[in-house]
């Protein structure tokens, strides 16, 4: 039950990040969408329901969990925003261990989206990739 509520609190944090990284440039939504998804499936069978539900899973999730890829530009646009983040960390902290850290995070992000994350071409849809 505890660990329940810990996913459902986790994936309306997420949602609620995601919603804010649709209107502020530098903070993708798309990673926070996916995050909230995961939490809701593994908390509750209405939390899930709901958020399949909105045009916000539509618009950011949707395609990416049918097939597992993204377009250029969304990778691109995510990788530029974290890899960001993760430079800035990165000036402002001089613990040289959390810089390997981030060093590390950079490398592994970067080979995910890169080698891991299929690219699909812009302006395809489900439909279209059904056959």
């Amino acid at each position: 039950m505890l660990k329940k509520v810990i996913y459902a609190s986790i994936g309306i944090a997420a949602m609620a990040l995601g919603a804010v990284g649709t209107v502020v440039p530098g903070l993708p939504a798309t990673p926070f969408f996916l995050l909230a998804l995961l939490c809701f499936t593994k908390s509750s069978e209405k939390l899930n329901c709901w958020f399949r539900g909105t045009g916000l899973y539509a618009k950011y999730v949707k395609e990416y969990e049918y097939d597992r890829s993204m377009t250029r530009k969304q990778k691109l646009i995510i990788q530029a925003a974290a890899g960001l983040m993760m430079f800035i960390s990165f000036l402002l902290i001089g613990n040289m261990a959390v810089r390997l850290l981030l060093i590390a995070a950079f490398i592994l992000h970067n080979y995910v989206f890169i080698f891991v994350i299929k690219t699909r071409q812009a302006g395809r849809t489900e439909t279209t990739t059904k056959g």
